[in-house]
């Protein structure tokens, strides 16, 4: 091979490695800009009770009024371009279906939890999202991922702590600890709830701010 063809094929090299940093670089970017939601969307959240344990994540959540998620969905897709599956139940859990399990059960059941949660005024609360988050695993020999919407609600936090010592009083210690508020947008697959027990890393999984 001549050196005129050897500097042909190196420079095509580095060429393409440029090509490729910059696009991944453009990709990285398009993917951190902020999400947007209409600010009436982080108010009025409903109450609703999941379906029956054993076919849904969540006993008790806050389900978000209009197209909240499928509009974060599809800007996600527009940044990914990724095929992926959406939620079937569009609910923020407040309290988990394995956590009214066991003694708990015994103690509450899911339209107690409902009654005190509106008790609560938890349906009045404004949400405050953090990021849209994703967390990613190795799975058969391909990365399995889950995005999803971080958010900081005080009230539900002080629900839960409130339900921890109803509990305690029962008798049935050490429930409802804290957990990491999210609403599901989109997985690479339909096992939304194999991601739990989930516990969001800020620094790591977070991925891009939303807000209006």
């Amino acid at each position: 091979m001549s050196k005129q063809t050897l500097f042909k094929f190196g420079l095509g090299i580095v060429l393409l490695v440029g090509f490729l940093w910059m696009f991944l670089r453009s990709l990285e970017s398009t993917i951190a800009e902020p999400y947007t939601v209409d600010g009436e969307s982080l108010s009025g959240w409903t109450l609703s009770l999941g379906e029956p344990i054993g076919s849904s994540l969540s006993t008790l959540g806050l389900r978000s009024p209009g197209l909240l998620s499928s509009l974060l969905f599809d800007q996600l897709f527009d940044r990914t371009m990724t095929s992926m599956t959406s939620p079937n139940d569009n609910l923020l859990p407040i309290v988990l279906a394995s956590e009214l399990r066991g003694d708990i059960a015994a103690v509450f059941s899911s339209q107690e939890l409902l009654e005190l949660a509106r008790a609560a005024n938890l349906e009045q609360v404004r949400l405050d999202p953090v990021c849209m988050a994703v967390k990613r695993e190795p799975f058969a020999g391909r990365t399995r991922e889950f995005y999803f919407v971080l958010f900081d609600i005080p009230a539900v936090a002080a629900f839960r702590e409130q339900l921890g010592g109803l509990a305690a009083d029962s008798g049935v210690h050490g429930a409802f600890g804290p957990i990491d508020l999210v609403l599901p947008i989109a997985g690479s697959d339909g096992g939304f709830r194999s991601w739990w027990p989930l516990e969001v890393d800020r620094e790591v999984d977070c991925q891009a701010p939303v807000g209006r």
